[in-house]
């Protein structure tokens, strides 16, 4: 017995076989990839958006009396003892040595401007002094020269009180010199106590801002302005650059010292795998630094506590990360469960299709006396060579997608393989345990064995008790930074598998009742049809446990992700309030205004005023929005907020008012904003004003000529904007591109929303899949009618001698196929709309809807019954051009049969 010689003879169904292997592999291999790389770019895009200052690990401490760091050596090697300390974790996704974001150095803090040898000195300025590894590479001088030693002086002519006091030079930033008045060549007293003295040499600027060794450090390059609440003038802070030579003096006084150790993130080494165990690591690091006896500085027994801080915030970055990269997860686990499920099913039904065509030649073979390890062998053979090549190029083919090589992609061809082994040799032992037995599945249905019952009742109440507990606990393990609980992950698979056993089991009866109407018809072609399929032969089972998990998937995409966009949408709304916005701190010029209402695509302008108010004489205050509520409905007709309806007019000059839970308790106030005005409540406002306040509570809107009706004149520091296609851009140059006028447009919020990597997977995911599902789906209907094409035909041709015209015969093949996908396609169209409310909390999409919460799933059904619909439709056609094309025999055909 040769498998080549099977596999040359049935060669189409071996290559249908083959090129279905390839697909599925590619599929089982090629999706994780997409994935996983849609999951670390999404990671590396929330890691860019965050500043080093929280993602990079930096361990600080004061600087204390004795064992103090004066050398530049000697923060080198505390770096050194730093990282070594490491996790492993941890280290591997930290730069490799002092460059990029990592570098050390000392800073003293909140040091007063005591005064200024040459006079002239300005109150409320606080100068800070810093040497830090890496400045000089990323600054140029555009006056002076870099700072160099200190020097001590006895005396300081004209000042007696300073005696013995030291010099140190520093440079500051070109920015700092002009805001706070302090020119090269000007020596500062900083401190009160123990002053000392500090020379402006030189002054600088940042060869790149936007480094972000910038963000741990902007306290040397940007002015910090405070304003205290009981000074009347401004407070502003600046740290100037030392050189390392002041170390042992910075060290030796009496001043806040703080030195720092920066060990920088690389982004890129960070992902969604190793996302969990630098969580843990950053703990383990944390306990490992507060216990370490052998740092740079001097450890104290008795206390048992080192001195050193821990400051970084990557676990609650990657931990929020974390959070929402669950529910994409689980999302992917539906679509990649339903996929496979569908794709190793097809393959299933391409072993049958194989097996079907080898089955009388492996009987005769039986017949004469093979083994049924033989046959076993020889039919497992032929279907090996057919479908291991297959799986090795998709394997291989898999390499050129882009994306890291999980477990699932090495371990999934493999397990394809010996799944479809395992099956051909099952399916091959039970079908020639006894030689020559050849039975009609379409004339006797087959009872389940009490085996199978009892284990579909085992998957149903697995897949209902998974759900139960999704719904109820969630997602993930009683510790979120354990991951999701694998088993909660398959539930949604689950629940398609066990909704197409009772399908399957179910779907016989109704048909049942059908076939006792039908046979009381003059023809005989329904009656027969439905008597076949209300039989349900064997192959059939394969068919609903391929097309319902294909219709399920796609009908729950279809929902899940109209639901998002829709919710998606409303966020983008949200955030702008209308088409566009433009909102300033101050009054808007006319001018402004005149530009903005010419820019294209701007249909209708509504000004409004917005601002803080003092409510009655206390000290609390609230937001106010002016604004007409009757126009702002209008210009917001056809979109999804709803804004409240203007207050009802009152008598004589009170002014109405619309205000917040919080006040109103209040019936009548008074309000100190342009003007002081009594207000009256007229309504409360729950919601608040999307897009135009994004507070809740302390709110207060009134007419937009609220000021004018209190005796003064209306202001504009807001236009809301009506019209379509507006370019943001355009709105922006219109305002003078100036920095304190906010500009936003709908477009702009919503591509701010959907383009996030995690999103943009899911929708694409959605439809990628929907259309392999379809196509699946059809191939689906095709093998199973070609497995019993051949037994089809002969009984067709011999209908055809006594009577059965082409048209009738068509119609019967149509009519045993057609019942089974009508009602899978009711069991999936039903499943995939209630997977939504039946999976519950466990899929939480606001992450990629703007915050939002994505419970409303009330999508029209017309996407799902559509998709539902036209897949039935497809695959009925498919059945009826195979009946009319390749299922039938020539009356001459039916009589050389020699039955």
């Amino acid at each position: 017995m040769n498998p080549l010689l099977l596999l040359r003879v049935h060669r189409g169904a071996a290559t249908v076989l083959a090129l279905l292997a390839l697909s599925a592999t590619l599929l089982v291999c090629a999706l994780p990839r997409a994935f996983e790389r849609s999951y670390d770019d999404a990671l590396h895009g929330v890691l860019d958006d965050t500043a080093a200052s929280l993602t990079d690990v930096t361990v600080e401490v004061r600087a204390p009396s004795t064992s103090a760091l004066g050398t530049e050596n000697a923060f080198a090697a505390g770096d050194r003892h730093f990282r070594g300390l490491l996790p492993a974790p941890v280290a591997q996704v930290m730069d490799h040595g002092p460059g990029a974001d990592s570098h050390y150095g000392a800073k003293t803090i909140g040091t007063p401007v005591a005064g200024r040898l040459e006079g002239g000195a300005r109150p409320y300025q606080y100068v800070d002094m810093a040497w830090l590894s890496g400045a000089d590479r990323r600054i140029r001088y555009v006056a002076g020269a870099p700072p160099g030693a200190p020097v001590t002086l006895a005396r300081v002519p004209g000042r007696p009180e300073l005696t013995d006091v030291t010099l140190f030079e520093i440079a500051l930033s070109k920015q700092a010199s002009d805001k706070m008045g302090i020119p090269i060549g000007a020596t500062l007293i900083l401190g009160n106590s123990r002053p000392s003295l500090a020379r402006v040499t030189g002054l600088y600027q940042a060869l790149n801002p936007r480094d972000r060794y910038w963000q741990h450090n902007n306290d040397l390059l940007t002015v910090t302005v405070l304003r205290q609440p009981n000074l009347d003038a401004e407070e502003l802070y600046i740290t100037g650059l030392t050189s390392p030579q002041s170390l042992a003096k910075l060290s030796g006084e009496a001043r806040a010292l703080r030195y720092l150790w920066v060990l920088g993130v690389q982004n890129r080494a960070l992902t969604a795998r190793n996302a969990a165990p630098v969580i843990d690591g950053i703990g383990a690091y944390l306990r490992t630094i507060v216990t370490d006896a052998n740092g740079p500085i001097a450890y104290d027994p008795q206390i048992r506590i080192a001195p050193y801080d821990l400051d970084t915030a990557l676990p609650q970055v990657l931990g929020k990360f974390l959070d929402r990269l669950s529910t994409a997860q689980t999302l992917m686990f539906l679509i990649l469960g339903g996929l496979i499920t569908v794709a190793v099913g097809v393959l299933a039904l391409a072993v049958q299709l194989l097996a079907e065509r080898m089955r009388s030649g492996l009987t005769l073979a039986r017949a004469r006396g093979a083994s049924l390890r033989q046959i076993v062998l020889t039919g497992t053979g032929a279907v090996s060579l057919a479908l291991v090549p297959s799986v090795l190029a998709g394997y291989c083919l898999t390499f050129a997608f882009p994306g890291p090589a999980t477990p699932i992609v090495h371990l999934g061809p493999l397990l394809i393989t010996l799944v479809t082994i395992a099956f051909t040799a099952a399916r091959l032992a039970a079908g020639h345990r006894s030689p020559i037995e050849d039975r009609r599945d379409d004339v006797v249905a087959r009872r389940p064995s009490p085996r199978r019952i009892a284990l579909e009742v085992v998957v149903v109440v697995l897949a209902l008790a998974g759900a139960y507990l999704l719904r109820t606990r969630g997602l993930t393990t009683q510790t979120l930074r354990q991951g999701a609980d694998p088993f909660l992950m398959l539930v949604p698979a689950a629940l398609t598998v066990a909704a197409a056993l009772i399908t399957l089991r179910c779907y016989p009866y109704p048909l049942r009742l059908i076939v006792w109407a039908a046979a009381r018809a003059r023809s005989a072609v329904p009656f027969v049809g439905l008597t076949l399929a209300a039989r349900a032969r064997s192959v059939t089972s394969l068919p609903v446990l391929i097309l319902l998990p294909a219709l399920t998937v796609s009908v729950y995409g279809a929902v899940v992700g109209g639901a998002l966009e829709q919710t998606q949408r409303l966020a983008a709304w949200q955030a702008t309030g209308a088409a566009a916005r433009v909102e300033a701190s101050a009054e808007l010029p006319a001018d402004v205004v005149e530009r903005v209402r010419r820019v294209p695509g701007v249909k209708e302008i509504l000004p409004a005023d917005k601002g803080i108010a003092q409510v009655g004489l206390g000290g609390r205050t609230a937001t106010v929005v002016a604004v007409d509520l009757d126009a702002y409905r209008r210009i917001l007709a056809g979109s999804p907020l709803d804004p409240p309806h203007a207050a009802p007019g009152l008598p004589g000059a009170t002014i109405p008012a619309l205000v917040s839970p919080d006040l109103a308790g209040m019936s009548s106030f008074e309000i100190g904003w342009h003007v002081r005005m009594k207000l009256t409540k007229a309504g409360v406002i729950r919601e608040g004003l999307p897009g135009v306040s994004f507070t809740v509570n302390n709110l207060i809107v009134v007419p937009y000529d609220a000021s004018k009706r209190a005796g003064f004149r209306t202001f504009t520091t807001m236009l809301l904007i009506a019209g379509q296609d507006i370019d943001g851009a355009k709105l922006k140059a219109a305002t003078g591109n100036r920095r304190d006028i906010l500009v936003s447009t709908f477009d702009e919020s919503l591509r701010k929303v959907t383009a996030t990597p995690l999103a943009g997977t899911i929708m694409t995911s959605f439809r990628v899949v929907t259309a392999a599902l379809a196509v699946y789906a059809l191939l689906t209907v095709i093998i199973a009618l070609v497995i019993g094409a051949a037994e089809r035909a002969r009984a067709l041709s011999y209908l055809r001698t006594l009577g059965l015209s082409e048209r009738q015969a068509s119609a019967l093949t149509v009519l045993e196929i057609t019942p089974l996908i009508l009602l899978t396609a009711c069991a999936g169209l039903l499943l995939g709309l209630a997977l939504p409310s039946a999976l519950g909390p466990a899929i939480d999409l606001s992450a990629y809807a703007g915050a939002l919460t994505v419970g409303d799933y009330r999508l029209s059904p017309t996407t799902p019954v559509l998709l539902a619909a036209g897949l039935a439709a497809v695959s009925v056609l498919g059945a009826f051009l195979h009946a009319r094309f390749g299922a039938h025999r020539s009356l001459g055909s039916a009589l050389r049969v020699g039955e």
